[in-house]
């Protein structure tokens, strides 16, 4: 087994040595983009193409070179400040993954946003692809079971989904307090961009970077329907929902936002409400299900330490195995039936 270990280790040295070395060029290319951005805005003052270098001119520079200069600038900062939308820092995965179905992809990359993870789509399918090799290749090595590691894959996505709904719940506990916020200062005479930006500056993460993006995306020229849009796609909750959709209407008809934006933070503290007095109703059912799934376990395994010879006979019969499977299946069904009834939406 010396030189089977030996091999495996020297795999994964070498897939880290590779992960190290992708990430520290991912990090100066980057580091080098933002560079020629910040010089590129800086140089630019706006639409009038007025430079910031205040060397005097020579009378004898054209009027024509003037304006081929000043629109040459004016395309290298509008190129400098548009927002990266890149699937991969990688040029060959993001053409590869660019003639994929940009459904798929996009609905990847919005989960990946849900989540607050700074990686990009490409750097995640690759991720992914390499953890499914390794996984193939150790279950075929120890186990004999060919392409079944691939289902570690699926891994990744897991996790991903548990984060999202961990951030999004954080979201929602920020909200009440966030949007008592928006309204004093609607109520004060602010519009709703400087509220927004209040809540960006007061607020940590999640609540504060999401109405910070918010906030950004209107400052580049986005529609603020178009943004508050944005923000749905990330954080699609009802709560949500409700407050775009009535900023959006108050914009176009008019009408005291302040007070909408009230309502909708009392009416989330009273789902709080509700939904602890629900979660202390189904306490006893909730723990019933995790303890009818835990103790045939915990006896099984027991018993099998008192008598191995026993289920050790048993595991060998394929009628023990069928059973087993089956007490498996049956235990899984009634724990989802009961996590069903005991989920009550609010």
């Amino acid at each position: 087994m010396g030189p089977i270990f030996f091999s495996i280790f020297v795999f994964f040295a070498v897939i880290t040595l590779c992960f190290l070395g992708y990430f520290m060029y991912t990090k100066a290319q980057t580091r080098k983009e933002q560079s020629q951005r910040i010089n590129q805005v800086v140089n630019y003052s706006g639409p009038t193409g007025i430079l910031q270098d205040t060397r005097v001119q020579t009378a004898s520079v054209k009027i024509e070179e003037g304006k081929k200069d000043e629109n040459s600038e004016k395309s290298q900062a509008s190129g400098g400040i548009r927002r990266d939308s890149r699937i991969s820092n990688i040029h060959i995965l993001n053409v590869i993954l660019s003639k994929i179905s940009s459904e798929k992809v996009g609905s990847l990359k919005v989960l990946i946003e849900q989540t607050g993870l700074k990686v990009k789509t490409g750097e995640f399918l690759l991720f992914v692809c390499c953890l499914s090799v390794i996984g193939m290749l150790l279950v075929d090595l120890f186990l004999k079971i060919p392409f079944a590691g691939l289902a570690i894959g699926f891994i990744p996505f897991l996790v991903l989904n548990i984060l999202k709904q961990k951030r999004l719940d954080t979201f929602i506990t920020q909200l009440p307090e966030a949007l008592d916020m928006l309204s004093g200062d609607l109520r004060a005479g602010l519009d709703v961009q400087a509220g927004i930006r209040h809540i960006a500056d007061e607020f940590s993460a999640p609540i504060g970077e999401e109405f910070a993006k918010v906030n950004v995306e209107i400052g580049l020229g986005l529609p603020i329907s178009e943004a508050l849009g944005n923000l749905v796609k990330r954080m699609n909750t009802m709560d949500v929902q409700i407050l775009c959709t009535g900023i959006i209407i108050n914009r176009e008809l008019g009408g005291n936002l302040g007070e909408l934006v009230r309502s909708v933070a009392v009416t989330i503290k009273e789902r709080f409400k509700l939904k602890g007095m629900i979660k202390t109703l189904t306490a006893e059912n909730s723990a019933s299900a995790y303890l009818l799934m835990g103790l045939p376990v915990g006896l099984f395994f027991l018993l099998s330490g008192m008598a191995p010879d026993t289920y050790k006979s048993f595991m060998a019969d394929p009628m023990g195995r069928g059973a087993i499977y089956g007490c498996i299946g049956s235990m899984t069904v009634g724990f989802l039936i009961i996590k069903k009834v005991t989920k009550l939406e609010v």
